[in-house]
């Protein structure tokens, strides 16, 4: 499974990723199954991420994954964007502010993905032609 020594760092930087995202979710005070889901969530992205980037396929397909990375951590968003309202009848209403709703979660999960696709044609535009000999 890991041949090569870069296979083993990046097997060890993947399992470091998945521990600071579960101390950021301690550290943001996400109630436990919030903080567990984006948690296990980030681990099947690394585990996912690294199996391709093993098999050399994410050459195309790495701005995806930023797109997927953000959305590991989409429960956590919307319950921050969460607000308990008490009516005058002593009932609660969940009110979701604008930055939690669905359309803002995947313009989010979007962003990075634009972002990479046009880094990536940015950089092929620079890219210049060698001169055949």
């Amino acid at each position: 499974m890991l041949n090569k020594p870069e296979e083993f760092i990046m097997a060890i930087l993947a399992g470091i990723w998945v521990v600071i995202t579960f101390i950021i979710c301690r550290y943001l005070q996400l109630p436990t199954d919030t903080g567990l889901l984006v948690t296990t969530l980030t681990l099947v992205w690394a585990l996912v991420f690294f199996l391709l980037w093993q098999r050399a396929r994410t050459r195309n397909i790495w701005p995806l994954f930023l797109g997927l990375l953000v959305m590991c951590w989409w429960r956590a968003i919307h319950y921050g964007s969460s607000e308990i309202m008490l009516n005058s009848d002593g009932s609660t209403t969940k009110l979701i502010h604008w930055y939690g709703s669905w359309t803002a979660l995947i313009i989010y999960a979007l962003i990075p993905v634009i972002a990479g696709y046009a880094f990536k044609w940015w950089q092929h535009k620079r890219q210049r032609p060698q001169p055949s000999a």
